[in-house]
């Protein structure tokens, strides 16, 4: 509840992998939407609809026709805040399960996005330790040869002095 769908899959993404990643930030996700919706509707829609009676009746008559298209249209567009979009619509006497139908299909895209950017960023890190741990490795190796060849040549040196 109240953290960005965006950031709830980039890092499942990043610490599960892209499909677990976009499972479990997806679960989260419509989760957070149902809980809000519904703690919103128990709990503030009285006092919203007090304080806010002619916007609230505004935001009732657009999200009550075609409850799940308008609800899948929002949640499509990245615009606004998830948490702000399911408060104002639980204060409204709109539909439960349309709302939250059309919520979880509209959040799919991102969701994907999201978790293949996070599993990327993990991929991308393990990347990069594997090739700083080569790159360490190789250098520990020069530095290596060239103690060795410098203890040659000073063993050399001195056979030269000796013989």
């Amino acid at each position: 509840m109240g953290l960005p769908r965006q950031v709830a899959a980039l890092s499942t993404g990043m610490l599960f992998g892209a499909k677990v990643g976009f499972m479990v930030a997806t679960a989260a996700t419509i989760s957070g939407c149902m809980l809000t919706f519904l703690a919103s509707r128990y709990l503030f829609a009285r006092w919203v609809y007090q304080r806010f009676p002619n916007k609230s009746l505004v935001i009732h008559r657009f999200l009550s026709v075609n409850t799940f298209t308008k609800a899948l249209l929002i949640r499509i567009l990245p615009l606004g805040s998830n948490f702000i979009t399911n408060i104002v619509a639980g204060a409204t006497k709109i539909p439960f399960a349309p709302y939250v139908a059309g919520s979880a299909l509209g959040f799919i895209p991102q969701m994907v996005i999201f978790s293949l950017a996070g599993a990327g960023i993990k991929l991308a890190a393990e990347t990069q330790q594997q090739m700083s741990v080569a790159l360490a490795g190789l250098a520990l190796g020069l530095m290596l040869m060239l103690y060795i060849k410098h203890k040659h040549k000073l063993q050399a040196k001195k056979k030269l002095s000796q013989g």
